[in-house]
């Protein structure tokens, strides 16, 4: 009898010593996994901040030598639309709480390319370049705000909302059943 019980103890233990390394490694992993989205966010971030710079600053060159400008056809313009969307998914999957500093972004966006095309109807007008270089520091804030918040959002530890892999105990209990 004393020889089942040693081996249903060692069972035990060695059960628990499973469970705890899974843990741990589940844990470890999802850190992992947090570090990785939110440096890709951070990175999509930055570069579509500085593509915004480059895009204004030259879409205002052009516009100052008296050059129509229109970003529809503009290269610049179609890869900072397409970092802009894989950004807003990496927020809508990993990172919700971010949506209101995403939001704050679009406006201080729109606001600049508004600034932008008002400048460009009347470049004399003393009261558009003030209106465009405002809306350009803000706009520039803002980001600087947004990738603020990223950083944040991780150093607190708010993991990304990560979809289950293995069904809850209640599910595998349903299943067996």
């Amino acid at each position: 009898m004393s020889i089942i019980l040693v081996l249903l103890e060692m069972m035990a233990c060695a059960a628990a010593a499973g469970i705890t390394s899974y843990l741990l490694l589940e844990g470890r992993e999802a850190r992992h996994f947090s570090s990785a989205k939110a440096e890709e966010l951070y990175t999509l971030v930055e570069a579509f901040d500085q593509g915004l710079i480059g895009h204004f600053g030259h879409a205002c060159s052009l516009i100052a030598e008296g050059c129509p400008y229109s970003p529809h056809g503009d290269e610049t313009w179609m890869r900072l639309t397409r970092d802009s969307a894989q950004a807003r998914m990496l927020v809508s999957f990993y990172f919700p709480s971010l949506w209101p500093q995403v939001k704050r972004a679009d406006a201080s966006v729109a606001s600049a390319v508004g600034a932008m095309r008002r400048y460009q109807a009347s470049r004399c007008d003393e009261e558009s370049v003030i209106a465009l270089e405002q809306s350009l520091v803000d706009m520039r804030d803002t980001m600087e705000t947004l990738k603020n918040a990223v950083v944040m959002t991780h150093r607190d530890g708010k993991r990304p909302v990560l979809r289950s892999r293995r069904p809850s105990m209640a599910q595998a209990l349903r299943m067996a059943a």
